[in-house]
């Protein structure tokens, strides 16, 4: 939600005394946020690699560094260059060759037993069963320590969003809704998101994460709903 008096191309149109609220509901398209280069400092070599090998080379740029579609291939990137250094699986990199031969499910996976009493034996599962032959505890280690510095940059870059939408907003509480799988299904996303908006967020300022699982559904109802809701308490006090 925006105040309309906020937004310099809506100035023109004269909404002050039109009778409704001085509000509007605005959908960012945060994902293509960076399009304009602004967030170039925060890419990696292995980002534009996954940028220019996707369907929309130079689009959706911050959607391609937070995405459950692009997290997997990042991994893989990684791990392809670590074992091409000779620096894992004493450096053959034949089964990470291939694009998106390591789906994001496995990082969920992977991240997911680092707390266990076994917390190499999934992982060591994944990798023979994408092809590494005779995976080392040390590659297990790696491989699970990449995974959890995708995933914990996703999670920071998502943070970094929501924390400056609410900054911008400055209401006192706002639910915050949120679908996707990563959010969904990863076992440490949703902490790791909370605890950095957090630190971001000034005191004064709440928030509550809630998972909408039908997003674009939902939000289309609630939009609906709301405008159906000023048109009946326009009517209401004319």
């Amino acid at each position: 939600m925006e105040k309309l008096s906020n937004c310099p191309k809506l100035k023109k149109y004269h909404f002050e005394d039109d009778g409704y609220p001085d509000e509007m509901i605005i959908n960012m398209e945060w994902g293509a946020f960076g399009d304009d280069g602004c967030i170039d400092f925060t890419r990696s070599p292995y980002d534009a690699a996954v940028d220019e090998a996707s369907v929309n080379p130079y689009k959706q740029l911050f959607e391609k560094m937070i995405s459950g579609m692009y997290m997997g291939e990042l991994v893989r990137l990684i791990l392809e260059q670590l074992a091409k250094e000779k620096l894992i699986f004493d450096g053959d990199s034949r089964a990470i060759s291939q694009p998106n031969a390591f789906p994001t499910k496995y990082v969920s996976e992977i991240e997911g037993e680092q707390d266990s009493a076994t917390p190499h034996q999934k992982t060591m599962q994944i990798l023979q069963d994408i092809g590494i032959e005779k995976p080392s505890i040390a590659d297990c280690n790696n491989v699970a320590y990449v995974c959890s510095l995708v995933s914990r940059r996703a999670a920071h870059l998502c943070a970094a969003g929501i924390a400056t939408v609410l900054t911008r907003m400055q209401r006192p509480y706002v639910t915050v809704g949120i679908d996707g799988s990563v959010y969904r299904f990863h076992p440490k996303f949703a902490r790791i998101l909370d605890e950095k908006i957090d630190q971001l967020l000034a005191p004064n300022l709440e928030y509550q994460l809630m998972l909408s699982e039908d997003g674009s559904g939902r939000g289309a109802a609630l939009v609906a709903a709301v405008a159906v809701r000023v048109r009946s308490e326009s009517k209401t006090t004319a």
